[in-house]
């Protein structure tokens, strides 16, 4: 073959290389060999320069660099400098995605002597995703602007379509959704013109990514989802996206779909053998375990991942294995010697790599071990450096500062000045939650508000201060219910600040796990902290960013008016009770959590039973009451309840307790929330219908509702379709939902409703401008919610909560189909005489058989 064919043959096997790298591969192999035979060296060069590119397409890092670093010294060593500029052009690439990023640079600018016009251009852009990945964001922008000028100029699409696409995860980090969005869209669009199919799953992979970082987990899901069904069927391994996944997952809250996404994608990344890559995602899988309370995975998957770092010498990554490590001990309640010696260890090692806030919370941790062991001097030592930091720095190194603070003051005595520290610690935290979603979500295991709380409630149980105990489960309740705000506030620059602020964090983590100097990134952290810090205080952005005010007794028996309110609160394994009644605050201690949460158990499967065979069974409802209510009747007299359950009592059937008959009762998940949805201002006026498939009697119900409001058209059938009903419901003044519920415990946000063309889950609620001011779920399961640490709940009940409803009546279990229609009936006769929701819900149980299980499973929450 002529030099000029094998030339020819390397070119046909680099266009290659987007759409097939398999074949693109085998076609290189076969250039080279003829190549080597001719003693062509240019073609040698470029056949190896595609099996670099095709190693990275397939996330053959190592071999890419390998075979890229031989096609620079063919070139070089047969003087063909632009041949070596081109190796070297991808080389840099290669080598930034092995993290070394200062030879990336310098591989660059020895290529830019020796190119020319579109080749250029091409290196310019590859310099851009260099800086993209030094977290220099706006000078990659810049760059990236010149590049396209000349791509464009020039038709060629191909590299327009890849500058967009990186582009567009730029613009992701920087928190630009729409502008990241409209490049990865155009992009998509200019791939699928060249029909390259794999480029075109790339970008639903960067789409996904992007939509995740904006809190728009429904469409990142959906984008990953695709790119992953591409990647699997053409024989290349998912292992990557399924990580993204995990983190977006992670981000939402799923925890337990997060921690199956992660071993899912260990196991596909052991197979394949991808050891860097592999022991990523056993830190990850460690991180999603830990958040499930799964100890003994994550320990399993930190001990591996440590060991793997250590082989491969990464001292960042395995700094962050071995805090892992550390955190799931604590959480399993070790706090004896070896645990102290592997938190001093550990701080030591992170201080050393530059992991300012685990090093802070390692030396907590091992202070708060030598207090266990009456070590005073010991842990007066580690308290006092570990609260060094509290006024400096980024915030979440301060929120464990000022715990540490604390503890300093509560072993001298100064309960005062500890509470002091404690709140300290909660306005840092949030700030600290402003950056929730950027790489933090591998690699931080330390819960701080909620091990800030719990000492603060502890500390407010022994000083018996009711106020205190409710204020602080209070500002417990609302740090679990505020994991990630999915909008930016409505103050254009705050938000500017905050994607910023999380662009920055994500570049710093990544930058210490690689053992790259950070200090640039963590001043850069400090200082937008400290300005929207200043920002928040003279503005009021939105609930999404706002640090979370106090609620008050004052304010709260405003809005009681005559009823009471019982808030529900597990403090180191025992039940207490802070009742607010007449103006008054009073706390009770209820019990053991275990015994209580044992009748709870007990209750809901007499309910199920119940409800699947229409017969009477022993409940033990009467040993629940006494347990809860008993302490309590003196104070709450015959009024009505309103009830902040804690843990599993969420999901009580509050009608069954005879304490709880005869008086209205609705359930918010915090007093805070309560308060929101009694002062907001009620949605329009309109009454919407709903009727889904494939439910015996759901037709009967809303036909029956339908003659008592004329002139309302019912949704049924085809009619009843989700696009359709989501119209009809938002902003509506009172909607009732007739069909099937499904309650998904794995993954809450899809717990759905079925309507005519499918199901209508909890994130579909996000497309609402305004929710609906009640909502009727006569459907199985309706209210059910899953609660992780902190009653921090997820469910489809809790999302309309969450959005904005005032009130909700749903089923906390199953109902038997056609069952519910008296007691709804009666429900909507109350209403339409101007009863509120509790009020209605109560009469129209009361009107039912004690032992009605139908009318036993509803529950009212909301304002009520």
């Amino acid at each position: 073959m002529r030099e000029r064919d094998l030339e020819d043959e390397a070119g046909t096997a680099m266009r290659l290389v987007p759409t097939d790298p398999w074949r693109a591969r085998a076609t290189a192999l076969r250039v080279r060999a003829a190549a080597r035979r001719a003693g062509d060296a240019a073609a040698e060069s470029a056949a190896e320069r595609v099996l670099g590119l095709a190693g990275r397409e397939t996330h053959s890092v190592r071999s890419a660099a390998r075979h890229l670093r031989r096609a620079v010294a063919v070139a070089d060593g047969a003087g063909l400098p632009v041949y070596a500029a081109r190796a070297r052009m991808t080389l840099a690439l290669v080598r930034a995605d092995q993290g070394d990023i200062l030879e990336a640079v310098r591989l660059g600018e020895a290529a830019a002597a020796h190119l020319e016009g579109l080749e250029a251009a091409r290196l310019r852009h590859q310099l851009a995703l260099v800086a993209q990945r030094q977290g220099l964001l706006e000078t990659a922008l810049r760059e990236y602007g010149g590049a396209l000028t000349v791509f464009r100029r020039e038709g060629d699409l191909l590299w327009e379509a890849k500058l967009l696409n990186n582009r567009g995860v730029l613009q992701a980090y920087r928190g630009r959704p729409d502008a990241a969005e409209a490049d990865l869209v155009r992009a998509e669009q200019l791939y699928r013109e060249l029909e390259q199919d794999l480029a075109v799953a790339d970008v639903r992979w960067n789409r996904g990514f992007a939509a995740g970082r904006a809190g728009r987990i429904v469409t990142a899901l959906t984008h990953l989802d695709a790119a992953e069904e591409h990647y699997t069927a053409h024989h290349l391994s998912p292992a990557m996206i399924m990580m993204d996944r995990c983190d977006v997952l992670l981000s939402a809250g799923l925890h337990d779909e997060a921690r199956d996404v992660a071993a899912a994608a260990v196991a596909e990344l052991a197979r394949r053998r991808m050891t860097a890559d592999l022991a990523e995602a056993r830190l990850l899988l460690a991180a999603a375990a830990l958040a499930c309370d799964d100890l003994e995975s994550a320990r399993h998957a930190a001990r591996l991942a440590g060991r793997a770092f250590d082989q491969q010498d990464r001292p960042g990554w395995a700094a962050v294995a071995r805090y892992m490590l550390l955190r799931t001990d604590w959480a399993a309640g070790q706090r004896g010697p070896a645990v102290l010696r592997a938190a001093l260890a550990a701080a030591a090692e992170l201080r050393t790599a530059g992991w300012a806030t685990p090093a802070a919370d390692a030396t907590l941790i091992a202070a708060r071990c030598a207090l266990a062991a009456g070590r005073t001097e010991q842990a007066t030592e580690l308290l006092r450096q570990a609260g060094r930091a509290r006024s400096g720095g980024p915030a979440a190194q301060r929120v464990s500062a000022w715990h540490a603070e604390a503890l300093l003051r509560i072993a001298a005595g100064d309960r005062r000045g500890a509470q002091a520290a404690l709140r300290a610690g909660l306005r840092a935290l949030d700030e600290h939650r402003l950056t929730l979603g950027a790489t933090e979500l591998r690699v931080r295991a330390a819960e701080h508000g909620l091990d800030l709380v719990a000492t603060a409630l502890s500390l407010a149980v022994a000083d018996g201060s009711a106020r205190d105990v409710l204020t602080w489960a209070e500002r417990g309740r609302a740090a679990a219910q505020q994991l990630r705000p999915a909008r930016p506030p409505a103050d254009p620059r705050l938000a500017a600040e905050i994607a910023e602020l999380r662009a920055v964090v994500a570049v710093r983590e990544q930058a210490l796990a690689e053992g790259r100097d950070a200090r640039r990134h963590s001043q850069r952290q400090t200082q937008l902290e400290r300005s929207i810090r200043e920002r928040v205080r003279r503005t009021r952005p939105g609930g999404s960013v706002a640090p979370t005010a106090g609620t008050g007794p004052a304010a709260l028996t405003t809005h009681l008016a005559g009823r009471a309110l019982i808030e529900l609160i597990t403090v180191a394994g025992t039940l207490h009770a802070v009742v607010l009644a007449g103006g008054r605050l009073s706390r009770h201690e209820l019990g053991p959590v275990e015994q209580i949460n044992a009748e709870v158990r007990a209750l809901r499967f007499a309910l199920h039973r119940m409800a699947v065979r229409d017969l009477p069974v022993r409940s033990g409802a009467k040993r629940l009451d006494r347990m809860l209510f008993g302490p309590l009747r003196a104070r709450i007299g015959d009024a009505g309840l309103v009830i902040v359950p804690s843990g599993r009592l969420h999901g009580v059937p509050w009608r069954m307790l005879p304490g709880c008959r005869d008086r209205a009762i609705t359930v918010a998940p915090s007093a805070a929330a309560w308060q929101r949805a009694v002062t907001t201002v009620p949605a329009g006026d309109r009454t919407v219908l709903v009727a889904g498939p494939g439910l015996p009697g759901a037709a009967d119900e809303i036909g029956s509702l339908s003659t008592s409001y004329p002139g309302v058209p019912a949704l049924t059938g085809p009619d009843a379709a989700v696009t359709r009903v989501l119209r009809a419901i938002d902003g509506a003044g009172r909607v009732h939902i007739a069909a099937h519920g499904t309650f998904r415990a794995d993954n809450p946000q899809f717990s759905a409703l079925r309507l005519g063309d499918g199901p209508l889950t909890a994130y579909d609620l996000e497309t609402l401008r305004r929710p609906p001011g009640l909502v009727v779920l006569s459907a199985c399961d309706s209210g059910l919610s899953t609660v992780h640490r902190g009653d921090e709940l997820m469910g489809f009940a809790a999302a309309l909560l969450a959005m904005g409803a005032r009130s909700v009546i749903a089923t906390v279990a199953p109902v038997r189909d056609g069952a519910t229609l008296e007691v709804m009936l009666r429900l909507h006769e109350q209403l339409r005489a101007g009863r509120g929701p509790a009020a209605a819900l109560a009469a129209a149980q009361d009107a039912a058989a004690a032992d009605d299980p139908a009318a036993a499973a509803f529950v009212c929450y909301g304002a009520g």
